[in-house]
């Protein structure tokens, strides 16, 4: 009589995701030139889309803050990535070959790694700056091409309070401007040139940092542009 081993459905899901450990782990330390490349650009590609996409939603949703932490993934992924598979993961394996003490490292400078890579996404995505938070929201919101004027926008101090002055570099097309912090109106200018000042008290914070959005809208009401400025990034006059 023929003895068959009948496997129970856990010990199949165990060895199953033993076996793609396993695989993901041959990918991960795979070092032949071709492969470090081919890692390194997929990598650049996932993060700029990643970045990209995501500060694409953050201009149409600005209260989705949650937002900056795969935005800063992707960022800081298009930097990271290569050096850690062109660089990264060749010293490690080189070392591990080596004596005992340089082997000790090798086994742990990849995970050191990805810990600090981390850690700088979580710092990033709780305070970003700079380019990670790239200014899509100039960009066209709605089917007039032709309406694009620039927002200027300086800073002064009142007291201890910071007021910022804004005006629009042309008016033509739109109807009237929407002045919003943390999803709430705080001022409409329906006389062109629109020009108008926000004070800091009037804003809302967004990861620490005080935003607003400035709506432009035609005579039907339709968003035509919108832009985001944070309060440490405007200039002083």
């Amino acid at each position: 009589m023929r003895d068959e081993t009948i496997q129970s459905p856990a010990a199949w899901l165990v060895d199953s995701l033993r076996d793609a450990w396993r695989t993901m782990r041959s990918i991960y330390y795979a070092n032949s030139l071709s492969w470090r490349f081919l890692k390194s650009g997929a990598l650049v590609f996932f993060g700029f889309f990643l970045w990209s996409a995501s500060n694409i939603l953050l201009s149409y949703q600005p209260a989705w803050t949650w937002l900056h932490y795969p935005m800063s993934y992707g960022f800081l992924l298009i930097l990271y990535g290569p050096v850690h598979h062109a660089l990264v993961i060749p010293l490690a394996i080189r070392w591990r070959r080596s004596g005992a003490g340089r082997a000790r490292i090798g086994r742990r400078l990849p995970t050191a790694g990805l810990a600090l890579f981390l850690a700088a996404v979580v710092v990033l995505g709780t305070t970003p700056m700079g380019p990670v938070v790239f200014d899509f929201q100039s960009s066209l919101a709605g089917t007039s091409a032709d309406i694009n004027p620039d927002l200027l926008c300086t800073q002064s101090a009142e007291g201890d309070e910071a007021v910022i002055h804004c005006h629009l570099t042309e008016s033509e097309g739109v109807d009237h401007v929407v002045v919003m912090s943390g999803g709430e109106r705080i001022t409409v200018d329906r006389d062109p040139p629109f020009d108008f000042d926000v004070r800091e008290s009037q804003l809302t914070s967004v990861t620490g940092q005080k935003q607003f959005q400035v709506v432009l809208r035609d005579a039907d009401g339709d968003t035509v542009r919108r832009y985001t400025r944070t309060v440490s990034m405007v200039p002083e006059s």
